[in-house]
């Protein structure tokens, strides 16, 4: 069995301003984001894993810093990274983004699962982007758990499937940056949760 330790980067400047980054804005964690990464390794930094995962994102990267300065090696997969915003991402949102982005989830929960934003994935797209990640890991023989960091809507993405549930209702599964899920793994559509986005390591942040 695997157990996948799902970590969302930390805060950037464009989640404080409330841009969409997607896929293809590479930004860097700001310092609420850094501390953010460094209050969740001081209260996980008891764990072990096997394997350290991020996207091909900076920003992962450097929420997985501290646990990559014990002696970690840093692994990536281009299945992790962000869900695809296409023209709207970087921009500052506007009243016409802010409907299609509005009216794109609508259809999402109607089943539309193949629209997408001009330039960007649908959540099939970015499913099948990411699958072939978990099947190489339920490849490999063993009991092993990893620490994986990726994306607040691409984590939406995989966890339905992992789950084997619908991805109209993929809105259900939330995440905070740094919030940790926990997920056990017998096979894709066989998971089981453990936690969900908790966030128990920020309660000792000052507010921002």
């Amino acid at each position: 069995m695997l157990t996948f330790y799902f970590l969302r980067h930390g805060e950037t400047d464009y989640n404080r301003r409330g841009i969409v980054q997607g896929r293809g804005i590479d930004s860097d964690l700001n310092d609420k984001g850094r501390a953010q990464a460094q209050a969740f390794f001081e209260h996980y930094n008891h764990l072990s894993f096997d394997e350290v995962w991020g996207s091909l994102l900076k920003r992962t990267h450097q929420t997985l810093a501290p646990w990559l300065a014990t002696g970690y090696e840093l692994q990536t997969h281009a299945g992790l990274d962000e869900f695809s915003w296409g023209i709207h991402e970087g921009k500052n949102p506007d009243e016409f983004q802010r409907h299609e982005f509005r009216d794109m989830l609508r259809r999402w929960t109607l089943g539309e699962l193949d629209v997408r934003i001009e330039g960007g994935e649908s959540p099939f797209d970015a499913w099948h982007r990411a699958r072939p990640f978990f099947e190489d890991q339920l490849a490999r023989p063993g009991d092993r758990r990893l620490l994986v960091c990726s994306h607040g809507r691409q984590l939406r993405v995989i966890l339905s499937n992992l789950l084997g549930q619908d991805m109209r209702d993929m809105e259900h599964f939330k995440h905070h940056n740094t919030a940790l899920t926990i997920l056990h793994l017998h096979a894709i559509g066989e998971g089981e949760l453990a936690l969900l986005n908790s966030t128990a390591h920020l309660d000792t942040l000052e507010p921002a």
